[in-house]
């Protein structure tokens, strides 16, 4: 029947109640008393005392869980049949302990009055049991820990989870086992760094004592340690050579020595091995360097040498050496090695001490007695550690310079016989005062007379003075006869430009970047000149007139450019692009070929003309429209305009009628001025585009087609701007950039083919530009000279005095003005 059913049920749930009262009451203590033990284990409490009273504390906690075992025995009780209806009565609300007397007999079994009695009770009380039930368990706990020292132990051991929780099982073996080692004093703590040789450049290395990994050491690192307490002085092994520490008092030891060889380090003190590494001695090799291209000759008569080298650790120095081929014997080979005279040219790392370079220099040794001859030539290089790497032999050819003028060529002769014999010195100073005796023959130049004769004086009074101190005079000489000092304007040039190239790589102070930048323009302004003289002379000998002084200006203004954006370069702190910009302008002059400078200057027609003018017209609208851009107001949204621009409801009343009275009074003021100033530049560059239209239209019968829609963008983007449009003169503006740009393909690609129909291009046959580049079809090829833009030089600017305003904005966060900090140390 379902009630007998259920009371049986809620009697088995009864029992376990109590059962769970029993245990819990029972057990306290000693959950407590390990809970504790946990606590302090995972709080390091024990690590604190010293070995014996760690002892005495497991020994106390060992007689307090035994006592609370005991505790917990006693204190059991199983739960009897009485006590189960009881908790039943009681969780119901049942009085006069109804199930108890359902266990009940009648005694008197033959009285029917008192059995149909006894029977009405029993239905009565089973009406009353029908709605048992148990409640929860009641341990009674206040009444055991009336204290509540539980909540501390649970405190505790959070706490100690919390903080100790990842290293529980470390933690709670350290607990379990007192440290008798450190009875004897502190325990040994050991720091070891390493700090490798000089010539890797690497920095210092914190040894981790734990890791166990292979330990890389270049060869000659230092291995400095330290050892605090341990009380016994440590001892370094290095593949079983064992080396004491050096004692600095009773509790601290040091070390240091350098690795040279060896497989494995290891430190102990005492019987306790401190650390123990694996170890790879990593040996520094030679450089390796080799000739990237064969040595050529440029069109300057210099000889041009490029490298490619690398090292494990970086390149300290990189030069080529030249020799003069010889026969000997192998006896006599090793001496003869010694005495032999060794031409030694230094070329460039870029950057300093990098690990692999590829690199170019330019030498001109027509002056050196060796010009014209077979010599050896060797490329070296060596790194910090003195190691040197050499490459294979190549056998090259000199450049020889060869004079036209007869006096020039008197003096070079003279000049080779002195070097040959220097004991003839008194004959070759008698044949150049022969030579300086006629003046009319070298066009009486004064100070060819004065060197003439000077040098000529030196040979006879200086007997022991060495030939070499006049060779140089010589050569000046004769290149000023020749050329008029082109050669010599030429030499300067190269020589400013070398400076400059390795003032950039060391890293030198602006200042003296900037000295050196005055000394290369000086040179550029008097090599510009002489060039200017030799085209004048050339003209005159072949009696042609003289040269287009708008080409020479043109030609002047593109190299001051290239030098001005440099000079900018290194001011911004980027020496690298800086030094590429002069190593492409250094190739760029040594390929100019003799008189193609001087041509491209006479042969400039209408067309070459119309295009150096739209190239200049297409820069200055850029500019024009960079300023329109500065004077056009930007609007600020308002606070019920939308991020789309649209306004909210409440911004349709007088709220958008004030912003646009704000707009117009800003205009009102200094920018309408500076807006009508800019319509007037603009009207001036549409004149001269009308101008340049007429010029095309006669000299060549034809306009390109974008220049007609060039002139409109300018007209409406000068009605704009008087108007105070500017978004609409921005737009006009950026129209004209577009059609002076397809204006200019289009000039262009008409001239080439013009020129091809002629049978040359637009450059004579080779088609190559002045500065020796190949020519392409629309323009020349400027991809491997990367020219930064006006715009970009502005635009690094502006970036640059931002970045300086916000660091010194004291109330920007101090994360973020610390890493512009450190963009500005780069500049």
């Amino acid at each position: 029947m379902r009630l007998p059913d259920q009371t049986q049920f809620l009697h088995f749930a009864a029992r376990l109640v109590l059962i769970w009262e029993n245990a819990w009451r029972a057990l306290l203590p000693l959950l407590c008393l390990v809970g504790l033990f946990l606590a302090l284990a995972l709080l390091q409490l024990p690590a604190l005392l010293s070995p014996w009273l760690h002892v005495a504390m497991l020994g106390g906690f060992a007689l307090l869980a035994a006592a609370a075992v005991w505790f917990a025995v006693s204190q059991w009780r199983r739960p009897s049949n009485d006590n189960i209806v009881r908790r039943l009565e009681t969780d119901s609300g049942l009085h006069h302990r109804p199930l108890s007397s359902l266990a009940d007999r009648l005694t008197n079994a033959h009285d029917h009055q008192a059995a149909a009695l006894w029977r009405a009770h029993l239905r009565q009380t089973r009406e009353t049991v029908r709605d048992l039930r148990v409640g929860l368990p009641r341990p009674g706990l206040p009444k055991v820990d009336p204290w509540s020292f539980r909540a501390l132990v649970f405190l505790l051991l959070a706490a100690g989870l919390f903080v100790g929780g990842l290293e529980a099982e470390e933690r709670l073996d350290l607990a379990l086992t007192p440290d008798f080692s450190a009875a004897d004093g502190p325990p040994a703590e050991l720091e070891a760094w390493l700090n490798p040789p000089d010539y890797t450049g690497l920095p210092p290395v914190k040894l981790d004592p734990n890791s166990g990994d292979i330990l890389r050491v270049a060869q000659g690192s230092t291995i400095m340690a330290r050892v605090f307490g341990g009380g016994a002085a440590p001892r370094l092994s290095i593949d079983g050579t064992v080396t004491p520490f050096k004692t600095v008092n009773e509790n601290n030891f040091e070390f240091s020595r350098t690795i040279e060889a060896g497989q494995r380090l290891s430190i102990a003190s005492g019987d306790s091995a401190l650390a123990d590494w694996p170890l790879q001695i990593v040996i520094d090799q030679p450089p390796v360097i080799d000739s990237d291209q064969e040595p050529q000759i440029t069109p300057r008569q210099a000889v041009r040498l490029s490298y490619k080298a690398s090292d494990d650790y970086g390149l300290a120095k990189v030069w080529a050496e030249m020799r003069l081929p010889t026969i000997r014997k192998k006896a006599a080979a090793e001496t003869a090695a010694k005495t032999e005279k060794v031409l030694s040219l230094d070329l460039p790392i870029s950057p300093p001490g990098a690990k692999d370079a590829r690199e170019a220099g330019f030498f001109d040794l027509t002056p050196h007695p060796w010009a014209g001859r077979l010599v050896m030539l060797h490329y070296l290089a060596r790194d910090d550690k003195g190691q040197v790497g050499k490459a294979e032999v190549i056998i090259l050819r000199l450049p020889e310079r060869q004079f036209h003028h007869p006096v020039a060529r008197a003096i070079i002769e003279q000049r080779r016989d002195l070097v040959q014999k220097p004991e003839r010195r008194f004959k070759v100073a008698l044949a150049l005062f022969a030579i300086a005796s006629g003046p009319a023959t070298y066009d009486h130049d004064h100070t060819a007379y004065l060197m003439l004769w000077t040098t000529a004086r030196r040979l006879q009074i200086n007997r022991k003075e060495p030939v070499a101190a006049v060779m140089d005079i010589l050569w000046r000489i004769a290149l000023r006869i020749e050329d008029g000092g082109m050669s010599l304007a030429e030499r300067e040039l190269r020589d400013a430009q070398e400076a400059l190239l390795a003032a950039l790589a060391e890293g030198a102070s602006q200042e003296e970047i900037d000295r050196l930048m005055d000394q290369l323009q000086r040179a550029m302004d008097k090599y510009l000149q002489a060039l200017a003289e030799q085209a004048q002379r050339n003209n005159q000998a072949r009696n042609q007139p003289p040269a287009d002084p708008n080409g020479q200006t043109m030609d002047a203004e593109e190299l001051q450019k290239m030098l001005d954006r440099i000079r900018e370069l290194s001011q911004l702190g980027d020496k690298d692009a800086a030094r590429e910009m002069l190593r492409k302008l250094q190739e760029m002059l040594e390929n100019l070929k003799s008189g193609e400078m001087t041509a491209q200057r006479e042969g400039g027609g209408p067309g070459e003309k119309a295009m150096r003018k739209l190239g200049e017209m297409l820069q200055q609208q850029q500019e024009l429209m960079d300023k329109t851009y500065q004077q056009t107001p930007r609007r600020r949204r308002m606070p019920w305009e939308t991020r789309d621009g649209q306004s909210g409801e409440q911004g349709k009343g007088n709220g958008q009628k004030d912003n646009r009275g704000m707009g117009q009074s800003r205009m009102d003021g200094g920018k309408r001025r500076a807006m009508e100033g800019l319509a007037g530049q603009q009207r001036a560059l549409r004149d001269r585009l009308g101008e340049l239209m007429r010029q095309l239209g006669q000299g060549m019968g034809r306009i390109p087609d974008a220049m007609g829609g060039v002139d409109e963008s300018m007209r409406q983007a000068q009605q704009a701007l008087r108007s105070g449009r500017g978004g609409q003169a921005l737009s006009s503006q950026r129209q004209a950039i577009d059609g002076l740009a397809t204006s200019f393909r289009e000039l262009a690609e008409e001239m080439m083919r013009d020129g091809q129909d002629d049978g040359e291009g637009m450059f004579g046959h080779n088609q190559e530009d002045p500065a020796g580049r190949p020519f392409q079809g629309g323009g020349m090829d400027t991809s491997r000279v990367m020219v930064p833009t006006n715009s970009d030089m502005q635009r690094a600017r502006e970036i640059l005095d931002e970045l300086r305003r916000r660091a010194g904005d004291r109330a920007r966060p101090r994360q973020e003005r610390n890493y512009i900090d450190r963009l500005l140390d780069r500049f």
